[in-house]
């Protein structure tokens, strides 16, 4: 791709991406949701209103500025970023040097007021996403998401449980053992924007699970679960030992 190329191929990335954000704008009305929190571990990006989830998305982290602006760097290149929030990053990557364009192929980039929108438009365009978000980035500098996938948040009806640290929250389910003691083997599905809270249980607790390779009435029962809100739930998460 020669240089000219490339400054079309932008052009085009930074119009296709403004449609994007609109659409994502209008289809999940983002802006009536006034908070936000992002897990770059979980690579993904909920809002929130009334303590409550109301949309989730997917993200890969597509780069970030430094404090002063003057540097874009590729979510790739970011030792900081856990490879789950930037694995797909890869590909963008990939498509810079298969097109021989420096800007993609390497790690930093010099930057202005408005290389980090550009460079995360190519990154929607290459990865197919949803819309991109901007925020703060600990220490100084931004953070540029691309939604990879979006979903509402279950109804707020089903959010019932009343947390004495957090409030009404959404419903979790961890095993007992899970719950006095955290920091051990959790096993359960992947957090995920259909399901960011999958049910857990420990190894005691699969042992149990592993007789019948699923829960049913016959093994269920002797699975002791508690219930917490989200918030307990995802701090709880944090302590959790790799498999």
């Amino acid at each position: 791709m020669t240089s000219q190329e490339f400054e079309h191929y932008r052009h085009e990335a930074v119009h296709a991406l403004t449609d994007l954000n609109e659409q994502a704008e209008n289809g999940f009305r983002l802006a009536e949701w006034p908070r936000w929190s992002y897990d770059l571990e979980a690579a993904s990006l909920v809002f929130v209103r009334d303590n409550v989830p109301r949309v989730i998305a997917a993200i890969q982290v597509a780069g970030s500025t430094d404090a002063e602006g003057k540097t874009w760097r590729w979510g790739w290149a970011d030792a900081a970023v856990p490879h789950k929030a930037a694995e797909r990053m890869d590909e963008v990557r990939a498509f810079g040097e298969r097109e021989a364009i420096p800007e993609l192929a390497g790690g930093t980039v010099p930057a202005d007021e408005n290389t980090g929108w550009e460079m995360t438009a190519i990154a929607a365009r290459i990865l197919e996403g949803r819309g991109a978000f901007r925020c703060a980035r600990p220490g100084g500098g931004l953070y540029y998401f691309v939604y990879t996938a979006m979903a509402f948040a279950p109804e707020a009806a089903s959010a019932t449980v009343e947390c004495p640290a957090h409030g009404r929250g959404f419903p979790t389910y961890l095993c007992e053992h899970l719950v006095a003691d955290a920091a051990q083997p959790w096993y359960s599905d992947e957090p995920a924007p259909a399901n960011p809270w999958p049910d857990a249980w420990c190894r005691l607790c699969d042992a149990i699970y592993l007789e019948e390779g699923e829960w049913n009435e016959r093994n269920g029962p002797r699975l002791r679960v508690k219930v917490l809100c989200h918030r307990c739930y995802e701090a709880k998460r944090k302590l959790a030992v790799p498999i």
